[in-house]
């Protein structure tokens, strides 16, 4: 899977390396980014997530190394995840769908948003063959898999070094808080009404935004820290217990 497997034998005294090796397999196998990339594109992917695997757990401070990978990661997932989920009644495999701030309402409008963000449009067309919303769609889907291939392995080292919370753990709160924000800049670009109810639209974008940071500051608890912060507002939390 990852090319010399002298290297791979090499790290068996690590087990976060070994899990990690094991789980990006496992994703790969799971999600259907073969439909998508070519044998040389997945080897080529492949040696890039082993090397950042050995970076990360070799690291002075692998948590707080893995952290950083995460939450640029998880913002990198975040801008294509909000585009992908489907409109209702079509089935949402991601499970964010119509939790708080998400709608699923961005996808049709995947070619204006294209237009008009920057970051998109510079990815999009650097690879898209046109700008019909086919040739788009089908890039996005790449796209989107690559982050989760990417941020599904970042996630086994959290898990292998132990950053987790058991019961509640922070990485679905995380992911929520990440598609939150995006939908958020994504509606405003469209000018289309905020996810959230006017009256606290703006307060809410600005919390979500915060969760990010706390990730960041290397706090414990980050989801119970993020809440903690919201304490007392109406901003919605939604419970993600295991």
């Amino acid at each position: 899977m990852f090319g010399d497997r002298t290297a791979v034998e090499s790290q068996r005294k690590n087990p976060v390396i070994d899990l990690a090796v094991q789980q990006a397999a496992l994703i790969y196998d799971e999600i259907p980014l073969r439909d998508f990339i070519d044998e040389e594109r997945r080897a080529m992917l492949a040696r890039e997530l082993f090397l950042e695997i050995n970076r990360i757990c070799n690291a002075s401070n692998p948590r707080s190394t893995c952290r950083e990978n995460i939450a640029a990661a998880m913002l990198n997932l975040a801008s294509y995840q909000v585009l992908v989920i489907p409109p209702e009644p079509e089935e949402d495999i991601s499970g964010l769908r119509n939790l708080p701030g998400i709608t699923g309402e961005l996808k049709a409008h995947l070619i204006r948003l294209c237009a008009k963000n920057d970051d998109l449009r510079s990815t999009m067309y650097q690879i898209a063959d046109s700008d019909d919303f086919d040739g788009v769609w089908t890039v996005l889907q790449r796209l989107y898999w690559e982050a989760f291939w990417l941020l599904g392995t970042l996630n086994a080292i959290r898990i292998g070094l132990e950053d987790t919370i058991e019961g509640n753990d922070w990485y679905p709160a995380f992911l929520h808080a990440a598609c939150v924000n995006l939908e958020h800049v994504y509606r405003w670009e469209l000018e289309l009404p905020p996810a959230f109810d006017e009256r606290i639209a703006k307060e809410a974008a600005a919390a979500y935004s915060v969760f990010t940071d706390i990730v960041l500051s290397g706090a414990i608890d980050p989801a119970a820290e993020w809440r903690e912060y919201c304490r007392g507002t109406d901003i919605p939390m939604p419970d993600f217990d295991q």
